[in-house]
Formats: structure tokens, sequence, C-alpha cells
């Protein structure tokens, strides 16, 4: 059970893969680009943020707890029992650990999807690449692709629209499974603990 946890946690953090097919890289219109624009300026303006979080596969499976962010390039989530996971984004490395199995692993914080969300001088183009933008209901969706690899990696960010505000983003596999990762009790702003986004495999010996 425990493995299984594990990789369906990686699944909505760490690892994606979302086929692109031609037809999903349609040239966006003036009005599109503008919503680009817009969710960039937004991620640009966040310091930090504190939320709980709610995950949930296409299984049925439901992981929770609070996730933290500061930006650029940190961010925390604390998963509740029964998960025995932390993962921390210390700005180079996505760190993973199993605190029941005492294994951790890294991957380059730049190759997941959080990076999206991270990165300094957010900006939706370039190594990522912005397949479509839906409105509908007050509700903003970006999918985005990553640009050199696009059958390797997917998000697809979801707003609350006019105010901006970031709602959940859903991880798409090559199956058709999605994970989505919703937000709430947002808190912006506030003072965030340096520690926070360090680890150290000597603390959870």
């Amino acid at each position: 059970m425990q493995k299984m946890i594990h990789l369906f946690i990686l699944m909505a953090i760490a690892t994606i893969s979302f086929v692109v097919t031609p037809a999903m890289a349609a040239t966006l219109t003036t009005s599109e680009k503008e919503d680009v624009a817009r969710v960039e300026d937004y991620l640009n303006g966040i310091s930090t943020l504190k939320a709980r979080f709610l995950q949930v596969n296409s299984a049925g499976q439901i992981a929770e707890g609070d996730v933290y962010m500061r930006r650029p390039g940190r961010m925390r989530f604390e998963y509740e029992p029964p998960a025995q996971i932390l993962v921390v984004a210390d700005g180079t490395w996505l760190i993973l650990h199993d605190k029941e199995l005492k294994e951790t692993n890294r991957l380059p914080l730049s190759s997941t999807p959080v990076s999206v969300l991270l990165k300094e001088g957010a900006k939706l183009s370039g190594n990522v690449t912005v397949v479509s933008v839906e409105k509908d209901g007050g509700t903003l969706r970006l999918n985005i692709i990553d640009t050199n690899e696009p059958d390797e990696g997917g998000i697809t960010l979801v707003f609350e629209d006019r105010p901006l505000k970031l709602r959940k983003w859903l991880v798409t596999d090559a199956q058709g499974n999605t994970t989505s990762v919703s937000l709430s009790n947002m808190e912006w702003g506030i003072p965030l603990k340096p520690e926070l986004f360090n680890f150290s495999d000597y603390d959870y010996d």
C-alpha cells in the first residue's frame, strides 16, 4: 500500500506523460495570448502561499495535507497519514522522502510540472508551450506541455477568473489517467520560515 501511495504522489508532482498531437498545438488567438500574459503576471506576483491541498487520482485515491510555496523555486507538501511522504522543492531539486521506508528520491526541479509555478520570471513560452486556453463559467484553464519533449510532460493550470486565482492543477498520463491537486484556505504573502524548504536525509534517519 505504501508503494502505491508513493507512486500516486509521484504522478501528481514529479512525473508526467502527456501525448500531444499536431491538432493540439494550434496557434493561440490574440485574446488567448492576453489570458496567458495575465497568468504570467499573476504567477510573478506571488511571493508566498500557504494552502490546504486535496489530491485525487483517476482511481479515486485521495491524499491531503498542507502546501507551502515561496517563489522562486521553493515548495513543500506535507501529506497527512496514511501517506508517509514529504515533498520539498529547494530551488534546485524536487525531493520526495518516504518517512516509513526511509528512502529519498531527487529529481531536477526544472524537469517537473510544478516548476511552471515556481520558476523565476514565470514565462509560459520557450521551454514550455501553452497548447490551448479554455474559459467556461468563470474558470480559466491553460494546457501546457514541454516544448522540447512534448510527449514527456504536460500540466493543466486551473484558475478562478476575474479576479484571477489559482485553484488547481491536473496531470494526465499517456493512458488518459488524470491526477488533480486542488487548493483551499489559501493565504498569500505571509512570512514562511526558510527551514520549510530545506531538506537533509540526516534529519529523517
